[in-house]
């Protein structure tokens, strides 16, 4: 209740979707929203690299057409042509010890690798090419310029990558490309807080410029999300370009808790709630396996965000869930002093337990079959 007493000062906005089935099964859609507004501008995080998983996975399946062999775990290695661009051709995580889009996917939604993400931004062309896809499928209200954790790289140039059968020999490459420059944002309220850290640490009193940076809706967030789970409720243009088999590894990868994982494999500092925000982002205790959260958390700037399709198998219950939320005291950006432990964490654990509660006693007609 604090928090929604300040809601404004904390840019809180909801977005809760009530899910119904109807006599054959099919889901229907009820959404509820607090504060919910696609114009106002919130730093994205990491939510961004679901939009890039789904994409790359969609990609791999139009070049499949003219190259049979290419598979998302097909091998594939990565040149290094300008400055900060990172040469990869093996990667320890992976079984075979190579990499591979499908192993850059696990490790984005295991535990939000940024140098993953990294990677799809060049194997899907950059900017213009990423953006023209996202336009195309109607989700405007979403901008993906940048990539992370290297302050410096220019942006306009992908780096080139080959793809490589098992005997060694190409199936498929593509060049170096360049993109335009980022367009500006067109959301309200770019410019945050009161100063911010610059690039040698000096503080500059103005507030932070969040024009050239990614943007990504609460309402496109959980709409893309529901084009992979439900494609049928969202409209044909929305959809993404998936096998069933696409759909089963998304779902498994987007639900499993980073200690179930074999192949990449990671050690107990992350922790069941790493990246699951609601219902259990205030807890590193182990959960239960019979509640499952397919999602995609972002914290960065101060903002922390959960988009979620949530279900309990024993409660027979699914609902989906997205709040975004700023955690920024100071009002000082960029300088890694954010309060995602005393304010974002609890704020994210109660939300979604105070939500999954409500749908435990919510009547429904039918129970959904979840064997899926």
């Amino acid at each position: 209740d604090n928090i929604l007493a300040q809601a404004a000062h904390y840019e809180v906005q909801i977005l809760y979707t009530q899910i119904d089935r109807d006599e054959r099964g099919e889901p229907h859609f009820t959404s509820h929203s607090y504060r919910l507004d696609s114009s106002f501008y919130f730093y994205p995080a990491s939510t961004v690299k679901m939009a890039l998983s789904f994409l790359a996975l969609e990609k791999i399946n139009h070049l499949q057409k003219k190259y049979p062999n290419l598979r998302k775990e097909t091998p594939y290695g990565m040149d290094s042509v300008r400055n900060l661009q990172i040469r990869y051709y093996a990667d320890t995580t992976a079984t075979n010890g190579l990499p591979s889009i499908a192993q850059d996917i696990k490790q984005i939604m295991l535990v939000s690798d940024n140098f993953a993400y990294n990677r799809l931004f060049d194997f899907l062309g950059g900017i213009e090419n990423i953006n023209q896809s996202l336009s195309q499928k109607n989700y405007k209200k979403t901008k993906i310029v940048h990539r992370f954790s290297i302050p410096g790289i220019d942006n306009q140039w992908s780096a080139p990558m080959q793809f490589f059968a098992p005997d060694g020999k190409i199936i498929f490459q593509q060049p170096e490309r360049h993109s335009e420059a980022a367009p500006l944002s067109e959301q309200k309220d770019l410019l945050k807080g009161k100063a911010y850290l610059d690039s040698r640490d000096s503080l500059v009193k103005k507030p932070f410029d969040f024009s050239r940076k990614n943007y990504f809706s609460l309402s496109d967030q959980q709409q893309m999300l529901r084009a992979v789970l439900f494609p049928s409720s969202v409209s044909a243009e929305q959809r993404f370009d998936l096998t069933a088999d696409d759909v089963v590894f998304l779902k498994k990868y987007m639900s499993m808790f980073p200690r179930e994982s074999q192949h990449p494999t990671y050690d107990t500092s992350y922790y069941d709630g790493y990246c699951k925000f609601l219902m259990y982002g205030d807890g590193k205790e182990n959960r239960p396996d019979h509640i499952r959260i397919f999602n995609k958390v972002g914290d960065a700037y101060g903002y922390m965000i959960d988009n979620a399709y949530i279900v309990d198998y024993q409660e027979n219950i699914e609902f989906m869930l997205s709040a975004v939320l700023l955690c920024n005291e100071d009002g000082i950006f960029n300088d890694g002093n954010y309060e995602y432990e005393p304010i974002g964490q609890p704020f994210f654990g109660n939300l979604g337990r105070t939500l999954y509660e409500y749908e435990k006693k919510r009547p429904r007609k039918r129970q959904p079959n979840l064997l899926k």
